[in-house]
């Protein structure tokens, strides 16, 4: 039970050098994620895989090995920019299957259209196993992408990644093209930045629907669809990307698209009247703005599902240090959670919850505050909270609200975690490169 609840690489590897039985309780855990790259040669057009890869192959480790990632480069450093058969040869391609017991999948800058008509000698061995499928950028038109996620007969969650918004012409389409499998995709659905409507609609006709009951979206094209097709299995919505690692997301060119509570959307975009099994909505704190409070005024007026219990309010790291008042001596003050310490903030932060004030005198709901920063900021951010909670409460910020505020929070990893040298792989549960993670 103990090695459960350890994360980081060097307390695991700590543990696993004690004896032979804490060696045998630590190394699947040690082991549970790999992350790794694939370079360029030096001096050449050679790509070359870490030979930390190669040496866990010869200990026999990739079994273990319940979580896969590829992560792309940054922009500015040289490397490939698409993963795709060149990066393999007969060695790496027999090491690559190894991967046997693989639940989550995760593949930066898939090129598919590169691994047609192969695509089941190198990802076959996968399909009957991965439960998760995290693709960031894949090239290829949208029946290509469909197949490749219908090779997963169990599959479950899913992302679709985006780093800006950009409506692209979509390429020549094979619509032979039939996937092997139907997934059943009822678990988690995470994008961002997407704008490829036609993969949604294919994917709903090829897979007969999808049945997605967790949805992240932010600035996604067909946000209504999605709502639509999943109207009675959606229980939890949330209006932002889920960062693992807890960082701000680089996301460019979202002013145009419809559901990041922006000024530009359009409220049926927001309208749930439809979901009939939704339980939580989820945004952060920083939706606290005129336009974006209209947004989730109609947004909550929509709800009619008679099992809606929750909204979570979401404070980030970057902006958790705000919840003290810059004067000394000055009480905490809860409305000051975001950067803009001035007034209207104030009283647009009162709105807020005004607009929850209203809603409970017609359905019942739990009000949730979620201090959502790094394990060691925990016992500061949420005690930050419940003091401010107390001066909020004296002063009426929250009006009338049935109940107190529930203060919890969402643990991240630590920044602290250690990496490898460049050119390495990291392994450890629910770790991953710092490199575009997934």
């Amino acid at each position: 039970m103990i090695f459960t609840h350890i994360y980081d690489t060097s307390s695991l590897l700590a543990c696993s050098l004690t004896c032979r039985s804490w060696y045998i309780a630590a190394v699947p855990y040690l082991h549970h994620t790999l992350a790794t790259q694939v370079y360029f040669g030096h001096g050449d057009e050679k790509r070359w895989w870490p030979d930390s890869f190669q040496s866990i192959h010869k200990l026999g480790l990739f079994p273990l090995v319940k979580k896969f990632q590829v992560p792309g480069f940054d922009e500015g450093l040289a490397g490939p920019r698409t993963f795709s058969p060149t990066q393999f040869d007969r060695r790496i391609l027999r090491q690559f299957l190894s991967l046997v017991n693989v639940r989550e999948l995760g593949i930066d800058y898939l090129d598919i259209p590169s691994f047609m008509p192969e695509i089941q000698q190198y990802f076959g061995h996968f399909a009957p196993i991965v439960r998760s499928l995290a693709l960031r950028e894949p090239k290829g038109s949208r029946r290509q992408i469909i197949f490749f996620i219908g090779l997963f007969q169990h599959l479950e969650d899913l992302k679709l990644l985006y780093k800006w918004v950009d409506f692209q012409e979509e390429p020549a389409d094979d619509l032979t093209l039939v996937p092997s499998f139907v997934p059943p995709l009822r678990g988690r659905l995470t994008m961002t930045c997407f704008t490829r409507v036609g993969i949604l609609e294919d994917m709903i006709d090829l897979f007969g629907g999808i049945r997605f009951r967790y949805m992240d979206l932010f600035s996604v094209h067909g946000m209504r669809l999605l709502l639509d097709v999943c109207a009675d299995t959606l229980e939890t919505l949330r209006f932002y990307p889920n960062d693992p690692r807890g960082e701000l997301l680089s996301l460019r060119g979202l002013k145009i698209l419809a559901n990041d509570f922006t000024v530009e959307s359009y409220p049926q975009d927001f309208d749930l009247s439809r979901n009939k099994s939704l339980r939580t909505l989820e945004v952060t704190a920083r939706d606290a703005t005129l336009y974006k409070v209209s947004n989730l005024t109609y947004t909550l007026s929509t709800i009619a599902s008679p099992v809606f219990t929750e909204v979570i309010i979401f404070y980030r790291d970057y902006d958790i240090w705000g919840v003290y008042d810059p004067q000394p001596g000055a009480p905490p003050t809860f409305l000051w959670l975001t950067p803009s310490h001035n007034m209207d903030a104030v009283e647009l932060y009162r709105i807020q919850f005004r607009v929850f004030q209203e809603m409970q005198k017609t359905r019942p709901f739990k009000l949730v505050l979620c201090a959502d920063v790094w394990h060691y900021l925990v016992d500061h951010a949420v005690g930050e909270l419940e003091r401010a909670l107390v001066v909020e409460k004296a002063e009426g910020g929250f009006g009338e609200l049935f109940s107190d505020p529930l203060v919890t929070y969402s643990p991240r990893r630590s920044r602290h975690a250690p990496r490898e040298p460049w050119g390495h792989i990291v392994t450890a549960r629910g770790y991953a490169m710092s490199q575009a993670p997934l």
